[in-house]
């Protein structure tokens, strides 16, 4: 049998999901991009996402600034 390696899916969340995630409103995403703490969203089509890779590593700074 051949081996697979498994594939790591990071899922693209919509701007108010990634709010959602973290517990703030959407002005404040935008605000969190435009300042650079969040990397500027994926375009797909129309649709705005972001990775939630990006949002995790987001949390981590958030933990590692507190200390």
């Amino acid at each position: 049998m051949a081996e697979s390696s498994a594939a790591v899916v990071d899922r693209l969340l919509s701007l108010n999901d990634a709010a959602a995630y973290l517990g703030i409103c959407r002005r404040t995403i935008y605000r969190l991009i435009a300042s650079g703490e969040l990397p500027q969203p994926v375009k797909v089509g129309s649709a705005t996402r972001l990775p939630e890779s990006d949002l995790a590593r987001y949390i981590e700074s958030l933990k590692r600034r507190r200390g």
